[in-house]
């Protein structure tokens, strides 16, 4: 029997049709799909994808039992990950990710994203369809290196923003998060007044710093999530902030997304400037009688259209 995600109850709330895949139940769309995939091209969308395969990797000799299972990057073009590392996992600096496959490799190895959070933790994710394969290759091969394998899969929910104006969204929910310098652009002249310290950044600097394939941990809205950025799309990069929380946490925490950018003014943003897609979208929206909303509630249909 399918499952749904810890989030179902917000789905059905809002009226989203579903449909079944690798044993869950997800949205597929809540209403138009193509005014969802607009809203990830022009605005921004928020998307469940606490589906996904999510194993955790902890101890000193993580890094080595990964590079064991690791049989090298998902892709051949670095241009064509969206990550900022490729390559064995022992030294991909703390606050970057790389994309790999499974040993041993080939076109039917499971592609992995590696996040590296720690000298000893690793965050894995891969496609739901490839869980269990997943956890017991890496719990097979992290044994002899005496690493800890976890099926976090169920314990941790992951929201995703994603267009434009994601980060402009995710502004008023992220209060704070980790100086992790890998994972940082640097800040020109004088420090920031967001700076709290330097292992610490308060406010949008943390956001506006993140690069692209990075990650860092911080606070929002008084939860401890994990912030992580990957470009999707394909040819038409799309900025895509990634929120992993806790199960127990992400009904208010996707509430409260919800709650801030509707507090946002709707139609062109800041961001359009620089994107003539997105302000060409937009300006079609107004002119046909409305300006586009902020956020946009998506399902897997515009989500798989966007080439994600």
């Amino acid at each position: 029997m399918a499952r749904g995600t810890c989030l179902h109850g917000v789905h059905e709330a809002l009226g989203a049709s579903f449909t079944v895949r690798d044993g869950w139940e997800l949205p597929l769309r809540y209403g138009s799909g193509s005014t969802e995939l607009g809203a990830l091209r022009s605005a921004a969308g928020i998307l469940d994808l606490s589906h996904l395969t999510t194993l955790k990797a902890q101890g000193p000799l993580a890094s080595a039992a990964l590079d064991a299972a690791l049989a090298g990057p998902a892709s051949a073009d670095p241009a064509a990950t969206g990550t900022a590392v490729m390559g064995p996992a022992s030294p991909l600096p703390v606050g970057l990710a790389m994309r790999a496959r499974l040993a041993p490799g080939g076109g039917d190895a499971p592609a992995v994203t590696v996040h590296r959070l720690g000298d000893e933790e690793f965050l894995v994710v891969a496609d739901a369809a490839d869980r269990h394969r997943c956890a017991a290759e890496l719990t097979r091969r992290a044994r002899p290196q005496r690493a800890a394998i976890i099926d976090a899969t169920e314990a941790i929910a992951l929201i995703a923003v994603a267009g434009p104006r994601a980060e402009e969204v995710l502004r008023g929910v992220v209060e704070s998060g980790a100086g992790m310098p890998a994972a940082l652009l640097p800040e020109g002249g004088a420090p920031a007044p967001e700076d709290c310290g330097p292992d610490v950044l308060c406010g949008p600097g943390i956001l506006r710093r993140l690069r692209d394939g990075a990650a860092v941990r911080a606070t929002a809205c008084g939860h401890t999530v994990i912030v992580a950025r990957e470009s999707v799309g394909g040819l038409s990069d799309v900025d895509c902030l990634r929120v992993f929380c806790g199960a127990e946490d992400a009904v208010d925490l996707w509430e409260m997304i919800v709650e801030r950018a509707a507090c946002l003014e709707p139609g062109g943003g800041s961001k359009h400037a620089d994107n003539p897609e997105s302000a060409e979208n937009a300006a079609r929206a107004e002119s046909s009688g409305g300006a586009l909303p902020v956020l946009t509630a998506c399902g897997l249909a515009a989500w798989e259209a966007l080439g994600a």
